[in-house]
């Protein structure tokens, strides 16, 4: 049993691993290794505990009892989950439409393939002791149900079936004895993860996040206590009283695991309270909920909340198809136990075609949110396990009008508050301002002084030597060529200023140099003969490496690649979503310039090539523009009528490097053994995370703030 003081020593941990958290931030990961023992203790019995339980619950009863356990179950697992879908989409109204001109998902033949794979591997026990060892809930689960129905239909199952019971028995106990210890566990858990957290960019979603804690507490403290209202003999506050008692350890430590002995123990309560031990009550009990466990976490089906937030955060829209079926696959993927939602989320994530930072943004949000969506998936659990009991001892009050009513009446005043409130979220989506409100002042620490032409001025004349490199020794001036069309790299923001991440490498390169910095307008045309002709040492402004080029200039290491893609207007995309397609069509026209033609020659032999610049698409000579898939897709932001399609590398890749004149070994040389030790020294990272990502550097070496550091400054 558990001790009586159980509750106040956990509440007293959950604020001492709080205030001990906060006091020495990262300090507090010196409790980690206690934590994680914590943690990895319930693992170890939590997957054999609800394999077991259900082999043995459903070899217990015969065929006539399963079917009675189905038939009275289904209705009440959709109706929960029903519940879930409407409370989400109804939030969802919150959420303006996503605007377009972001990645666009690729050839959906090549896709789909995938997809499938994946979700049949997730919940499909190919492996059951890979699942075992992986925590695939999902899969163990479902191992569980089909070894249980085959138990059912043995005949001398009976040696089998006290192995299983003892064996539960025993699992059991150890969670009793894990419980026992949980305050221990509860304040060193909750010291690290408050401690080492870092919530600054929860400022980008707080939309977001409390939407998630208004989901979550209006499912848990209004519709399931109202399932259980009107359709048991149960009053809202001996429901309320049943949900603290079974929840909230598993709420203050974000781990549902921890609540099985809470669960099993209010059912053992149950039990007692209405004389049911004749009945076989322990094992239709153990068959029910280990089932709700597995299948009945509702809370996890946030994910699909998340998901329809990043669709509008990355401006990727979804069709109402589209989300439809995101619905029906997020009821497999929430399968299991909350702390596996990151898997779905990463599964889901890179299926959709999203940058790869929503899954980092998704685990930062997980700090604040786990707890809740583990208190709703806990809650959800025992409503399930409760409402199927009385259903199978058909003590279930279906009371139609009140339910109706009350049910109709709390989704009506959730509706109103939501349409009330709808006029006043003012929400923007990442790419809003991101690139132009960047500044060379805040990536750039000292910035030595640069002189900044543009086309049409007179460039004054310097003597030059045979090399660049003996150029910049001898003037010290270190001229660079820069084309300000190709966001991020070289742009000016909205100060006017010019800016980008070449620009920021550039700024870098003259302080290392001890030179003076002059900037020189590139025209694309004529790249190679003011190279050679020494009308600027070196061009730094993603600069396309491609076969033609390297025969009359050289080039440095690449510093970065990007598949080739094709703008296209967003009413026309679903014209261009196959590339086979596309490339066999041959009355298509398509726009393209510099290095950019060799690609159409190369990938559409059949289409008909538009020169000029992007105002081809505008005018509608061409109907898609080839371009490299960063700089097309920030042009698609300010132009979201406009819309980027990546083949997934089917058009070839461009290779991104700095640019110098023809037979320039020495200088070519020392700019790659400087970009080495560019990164080598962080400096290319930080402005890979500024320009491309958004992250300014000082968040990117920030300490988490603590009071030993920052209140009493024992420690620097």
């Amino acid at each position: 049993m558990f001790r009586k003081l159980l509750g106040l020593e956990v509440l007293a941990a959950v604020v001492l691993g709080v205030f001990t958290g906060i006091f020495l931030g990262p300090l507090a990961n010196v409790f980690k290794p206690i934590g994680d023992a914590f943690v990895m203790l319930l693992q170890m019995v939590v997957l054999p505990y609800i394999c077991f339980s259900i082999i043995h619950g459903l070899g217990s009863i015969n065929r006539s009892t399963a079917l009675i356990l189905l038939k009275k179950g289904w209705h009440i697992w959709v109706l929960l989950w029903g519940a879930m879908f409407l409370t989400i989409y109804l939030f969802y109204l919150l959420i303006p439409k996503a605007r377009s001109g972001s990645f666009i998902p690729t050839d959906y033949s090549s896709v789909q393939p995938s997809l499938t794979e994946n979700i049949m591997s997730y919940i499909i026990p190919e492996n059951p002791i890979y699942d075992l060892a992986n925590n695939i809930v999902p899969a163990v689960a479902i191992f569980g149900v089909i070894a249980g129905l085959a138990l059912m239909h043995l005949d001398k199952k009976e040696p089998l079936l006290g192995f299983l019971e003892g064996a539960n028995q025993m699992i059991e106990r150890i969670l009793r004895w894990i419980a026992n210890i949980s305050p221990i566990g509860v304040f060193a858990h909750l010291a690290v993860v408050t401690g080492t957290a870092y919530f600054y960019d929860l400022s980008k979603i707080e939309f977001y996040v409390i939407c998630f804690i208004m989901i979550s507490l209006f499912l848990t403290f209004i519709i399931l206590p109202l399932l259980l209202c009107t359709l048991t003999p149960m009053k809202y506050r001996e429901s309320i009283s049943a949900f603290r008692s079974v929840c909230l350890l598993s709420f203050v430590t974000g781990l549902p695991t921890i609540a099985i002995p809470f669960i099993n123990m209010y059912l053992r309560r149950f039990e007692d309270k209405y004389q049911l031990k004749e009945q076989n009550f322990r094992t239709t009990s153990q068959t029910i909920m280990p089932l709700g466990y597995s299948f009945a976490q509702i809370g996890n089906a946030l994910l699909l909340f998340f998901i329809l937030f990043i669709s509008f955060y990355y401006r990727q829209p979804f069709s109402f198809v589209e989300k439809t079926a995101l619905s029906f696959l997020t009821i497999p993927l929430s399968i299991g136990s909350s702390s596996l939602s990151i898997n779905a989320v990463s599964f889901v994530i890179e299926q959709l075609g999203f940058p790869s930072e929503a899954v980092e943004l998704f685990s930062q949000t997980m700090a604040v949110t786990l707890n809740f969506q583990v208190l709703l998936s806990v809650a959800s659990v025992l409503t399930f396990s409760i409402l199927v009991l009385h259903s199978y001892y058909q003590m279930l009050q279906v009371r139609i009008k009140p339910l109706l009513i009350k049910g109709i009446g709390a989704f009506a005043v959730l509706t109103l508050l939501i349409l009330l409130v709808k006029p006043m979220v003012k929400l923007h989506d990442n790419y809003r301002d991101l690139y132009m409100g960047l500044s060379i002042q805040t990536a750039v620490e000292n910035p030595v002084k640069a002189t900044i032409y543009t086309q049409g001025d007179s460039i004054p004349e310097r003597s030059s030597g045979e090399d660049p490199l003996q150029t910049v020794l001898q003037s010290g001036i270190l001229r660079v060529g820069y084309d300000p069309e190709v966001v991020p790299y070289v742009y000016y923001n909205n100060a006017k200023e010019l800016a980008g991440y070449d620009i920021a490498m550039a700024y870098q390169l003259a302080r290392d140099m001890d030179c003076k910095l002059e900037f020189i307008p590139i025209t694309l045309d004529k790249l190679e003969e003011d190279l050679n002709g020494n009308l600027y040492d070196v061009a730094m402004s993603a600069i396309v490496m491609d076969e033609e080029r390297i025969e009359t200039i050289d080039f440095t290491h690449f510093y970065t690649e990007q598949n080739n893609v094709l703008i296209v207007p967003v009413k026309k995309q679903a014209e261009f979503q196959f590339y086979k397609k596309v490339v066999a069509d041959k009355g298509l026209k398509i726009g393209a310039t510099g290095a950019y033609k060799s690609v159409f020659r190369r990938h559409f032999p059949n289409a008909t090539l538009v020169e000029g610049n992007l105002d081809v698409l505008a005018s509608g000579e061409a109907e898609a523009w080839i371009w490299s898939h960063i700089p097309a897709f920030i042009w698609c932001l300010d132009y979201p009528q406009y819309s980027v399609i990546d083949y997934q590398g089917q058009m070839g890749k461009r290779y991104f490097a700095y640019a110098t004149k023809q037979g320039a070994y020495k200088f070519t040389g020392f700019l790659n053994n400087w970009m080495g030790l560019q990164v080598q020294n962080g400096y290319t990272h930080r402005q890979y995370h500024y320009w491309i990502l958004g992250i300014p550097p000082s968040e990117q070496v920030k300490e988490r703030w603590s009071i030993i550091r920052n209140v009493l400054h024992w420690i620097d």
